[in-house]
């Protein structure tokens, strides 16, 4: 693993075989960004020898829904790599700077397109949407279930990082831990820290958020993620933390966690 996308990048460490690794994407010329269970990121060969990750099992489950071109940098200033046709299928990388979304094409090309919903049915891809947090319209069933299911665990649990409440007899828990539990009663299987879940599912802006989305933070102010938690609806998300000491209820408009805010994913 290394610290570019290079033979000449810096070797990081030796992955072992069957070290269980999350891909990222795929970048450059026959790499893999790719993260670890302990959280570096790092640079792998992408031949097959090495691992069993297969590209074209990435989720491309954004359609095109007006012609839009595919430039090679977030600006209309940059080269048109070609046009996108209606009904491509496209794979949502990350959303750039200035109301763009950097993607890949089923055939590997990379670029970036114009966020504007009208181009796309990715979900949080509107650049004009308007209203405040929670105003995205009705909560599926599922929804309903996954947020009732977070809500009877309000008081539980003692906050302990590292914690798993299925390896402590419910009684600890840290926030990753929490969401991992609440979402595996309802088949949905997410890995175990708040880094390695966001990068699961696709990106929601925070004024689109619906129950049930994973909302972000980054509580240390490094720049990294560490905190997780779910929204809930009325402005309000449902975490693990050491400020109850357990579950609690806390405003994500509120000046702190408004502050300390990175990003939300939809994973249902």
């Amino acid at each position: 693993m290394r610290s570019e996308p290079s033979m000449s990048g810096k070797v990081i460490r030796m992955l072992q075989r069957g070290e269980d690794v999350h891909v990222i994407d795929g970048v450059a010329d026959h790499w893999l960004k790719i993260q670890t269970k302990s959280g570096t990121i790092g640079y792998i060969s992408d031949d097959d020898k090495y691992t069993s990750f297969d590209a074209s099992a990435a989720r491309y489950d954004t359609e095109v829904t007006y012609g839009v071109n595919l430039r090679t940098k977030p600006s209309t200033s940059s080269k048109v790599i070609r046009m996108l046709n209606r009904g491509e299928d496209l794979r949502v990388i990350e959303e750039a700077d200035g109301n763009w979304l950097k993607v890949r094409t089923k055939s590997g090309t990379t670029g970036y397109i114009s966020d504007n919903g009208k181009y796309t049915d990715y979900k949080g891809g509107s650049s004009g949407s308007s209203g405040s947090v929670g105003s995205s319209g009705s909560v599926s069933p599922s929804r309903s279930a996954i947020v009732a299911t977070a809500k009877s665990y309000k008081g539980d649990f003692e906050y302990d990082w590292g914690a798993e409440p299925w390896n402590t007899g419910y009684k600890y828990a840290d926030c990753s831990s929490y969401m991992e539990l609440v979402f595996r009663k309802h088949n949905v299987d997410l890995p175990r820290t708040s880094r390695q879940q966001a990068k699961e599912g696709t990106y929601v802006k925070k004024s689109n958020l619906k129950p049930g989305d994973l909302v972000f933070f980054d509580t240390n102010d490094n720049g990294s993620i560490n905190h997780v938690g779910m929204y809930i609806g009325g402005g309000d998300f449902i975490h693990a933390s050491p400020i109850f000491d357990g579950v609690g209820v806390s405003d994500i408009n509120s000046n702190y966690w408004s502050d300390h805010y990175v990003t939300a994913r939809d994973v249902l």
